[in-house]
């Protein structure tokens, strides 16, 4: 039955089941099973037209692959194709690429008025005009499920090779002229050397596991930084300059797609970045390697060695410099020639053809690389610019402009924005800005609140908007609780006292405030004020909270906390007060006389929030008058307060400069939400965390 997984050797195509052991079987079968081909019931139809470029000989498809494509397609020859144009151009509905070959070019483009898809074996597809291929509607596939162990395989023999100089100590052992082995002929250690992997994709990611056995350390250069917990995995370090995984590694291996922007990425002045006994290995694209570069470093010993599966041309011309060196291992560009490997990549071709014919979801589809959209930020660094550290992964996502660029350049710079990035309340937005982009779809905002934003102005030029509060809960409730702690405890006044130089002696009877068994009020239990619930817990806290809308049982319960419908029941029995909620019309100045005076004389204020939420005013005087104890804001207004504000000489409260989210990790992870809100955005899908006008 097509699309059948076989379940013994006699089923499976020649190419394997003539060679792979029990496990190796089952390891087919696994990969098989993750890109099968649909099942595509032809009845009496004909099947379709698959151009190939022949079978057998140096180019062709391979002899024990025929099978496999018969049985879904009708192969065409280029030959039998050009002897018979007007009969076969419209029956051709796909193209089989197998090493690069037949040619992709406009005339044959146009003389297949029925083609559907073009299928490569292998993952390089700079051999390919994307763009004119898409705009004949064309869809372009390859094979990257199938090649990358293979791959791996050839990046880890060749660093082997290389260290131990196999190819040269064979020659060696088997020259009519060799007497005996020397013993100070020696190679280098691989065994706990510094490995630096440029391009962390599958193929990059499979040789770190690889490495991995061989207790190698391993840095990695890629333009995203993969998840911790596949960093962790391999035990791999992400350099985020390619400079420092050059200059701390043993070898360096090249695992990636040639572009423009890795044409030539390993030239000259990174060859002499390298360490002088390190080796370079590339099984990637020859024309990601400047070779010219390359002759003069292995000649002169900038580096030990290097080892190449790819070069430019394929082959080198007899006569090559490369071909003369010693220290060099070059081979046939053999990553995927394995016997498993190009019948996987076959497979997986056959799939994706099927795919496209039936309208079914592609599994390796390739797309056009079009222009990046255009993110306006109001800076790099500085007090109030998208920081240096997150600059590299937005740039994979987006061509950044910040608004000096966009202001000295408007006429221009003006219809290509279309999304913003607000960090820290930065740029403002208002109508003039507004009006000058014409094409501006999604403004992201980092963080929770939205009330620097006229949300009807923006929502009415038909813009979306989306903030940050998966990103954001975990830091902010960390913050709220550790100035609750900290106000308890009188950590700051205590801390002054530890290190003046007019402290003596310890008083026994400077106490602070009991948090374990204390009565927490959380006024807002959004995610941020649900997460400090769950910390309170641990505290034993009682915890109290009034919120617009009552949390779920199961949700109340998890955390052991009480609804308090009226916010003055909340406020007459906390010992602690907690504000998590965001800045609206009916949470402005929500904390004020009459609500500080229902508080108890022992009780403290935190705001973690927004500094309008409290009426500092009326706080300055509740605070000075003992209404209540103590308070601990991140929060005011305006931020920071004038340094003559009553509220700095008081020594009964705790300021701290709106740091709530200010971690590595959480400001990370705010910008990866925003891309992904912009994503989302800019390609009609739903967004994560828009943010509609009330």
């Amino acid at each position: 039955m097509r699309g059948e997984i076989p379940r013994n050797k006699e089923a499976l195509p020649p190419c394997l089941g003539r060679c792979l052991s029990p496990e190796g079987l089952r390891g087919w079968r696994r990969l098989a099973a993750s890109f099968r081909p649909p099942d595509c019931v032809m009845g009496d139809q004909e099947l379709p037209g698959v151009l190939i470029l022949g079978v057998g000989g140096v180019e062709g498809v391979l002899e024990n692959h025929v099978g496999l494509l018969k049985k879904n397609f009708h192969l065409i020859t280029m030959k039998e194709f050009l002897e018979n144009k007007k009969e076969l151009s419209e029956k051709i509905k796909s193209i089989f690429i197998f090493e690069r070959r037949p040619t992709i070019d406009r005339g044959l483009l146009e003389s297949l008025p029925n083609l559907k898809v073009i299928a490569n074996s292998g993952v390089g597809v700079d051999h390919l005009d994307l763009k004119l291929i898409s705009s004949f509607g064309v869809k372009v596939t390859n094979t990257p499920q199938a090649v990358s162990d293979s791959t791996a395989d050839t990046g880890m023999a060749l660093m082997l090779a290389s260290a131990r100089r196999l190819v040269e100590g064979c020659q060696i052992a088997v020259s009519p002229d060799t007497e005996r082995f020397a013993v100070d002929w020696l190679g280098v250690e691989v065994t706990g050397a510094t490995l630096g992997i440029i391009g962390m994709g599958r193929i990059g990611y499979k040789v770190a596991k690889r490495a991995k056995a061989f207790d190698m350390k391993i840095l990695y250069h890629n333009r995203n930084r993969r998840k911790e917990e596949e960093e962790q995995a391999v035990g791999a370090v992400y350099c985020k300059k390619m400079e420092d995984l050059l200059q701390q590694s043993d070898f360096v291996m090249l695992v990636v797609n040639l572009t423009p922007q890795t044409h030539k990425l390993i030239g000259k002045r990174e060859l002499e970045l390298m360490k002088p006994t390190a080796t370079l290995i590339n099984v990637s694209r020859g024309a990601v390697v400047d070779q010219d570069a390359l002759v003069e470093a292995l000649q002169n010993k900038v580096i030990r060695a290097a080892a190449l599966d790819v070069t430019y041309p394929e082959p080198l011309p007899r006569n090559h410099s490369l071909l003369k060196l010693k220290n060099i291992i070059i081979t046939p560009h053999i990553g995927t020639a394995t016997v498993q490997a190009t019948c996987m990549m076959t497979e997986e071709a056959i799939t994706n053809m099927l795919a496209v014919l039936n309208g079914l979801p592609i599994p390796s589809e390739v797309m056009e690389e079009h222009e990046l959209p255009v993110l306006l930020v109001n800076e790099v660094g500085g007090i109030c610019g998208v920081l240096e550290a997150h600059v590299d992964f937005l740039k994979t996502h987006f061509q950044l402009i910040t608004m000096r660029e966009f202001l000295e350049n408007k006429n221009i710079l003006s219809k290509k924005v279309q999304a913003i990035y607000l960090w820290w309340h930065k740029p403002v937005i208002d109508p003039e800005l507004l009006q000058s982009l014409p094409n501006l779809k999604v403004i992201a905002n980092s963080g929770v609140g939205m009330d620097h934003l006229d949300l009807k102005l923006i929502s009415g030029c038909g813009i979306k908007m989306a903030n940050c509060p998966h990103a954001v809960s975990s830091s902010t409730a960390d913050t709220g609780m550790a100035l609750l702690l900290a106000s308890a405890r009188r950590l700051m006044e205590g801390c002054q006292i530890a290190v003046s130089l007019d402290t003596e002696c310890f008083a026994p009877d400077w106490l602070g405030e009991e948090v374990t068994g204390a009565t927490l009020g959380i006024i807002g239990m959004g995610n941020v004020g649900y997460k400090i619930a769950l910390r309170a817990k641990a505290f034993e806290m009682k915890i109290l909270y009034h919120n617009r809308k009552q949390r779920k049982e199961e949700e109340e319960q998890a955390i052991g906390a009480i609804y308090c419908k009226k916010i003055e029941d909340l406020l007459q029995q906390s010992d602690f007060v907690m504000l998590a909620v965001s800045l609206t019309p009916q949470t402005h100045k929500l904390i004020g006389k009459r609500e500080l005076e229902l508080m108890k004389p022992t009780a403290i204020l935190i705001n973690i929030s927004r500094g309008l939420v409290v009426d500092q005013e009326a706080l300055l005087e509740a605070l000075h008058t003992g209404i209540i104890k103590a308070a601990a804001l991140d929060v005011t207004y305006p931020e920071p307060l004038p340094r003559d504000h009553p509220l700095l000489k008081l020594k009964n409260i705790i300021i701290t400069p709106h740091l709530g989210i200010k971690t590595h990790k959480t400001t990370r992870m705010i910008t990866e939400e925003v891309v992904a809100n912009i994503l989302a955005a800019l390609n009609g899908l739903p967004m994560p965390s828009e943010v509609l006008p009330d």
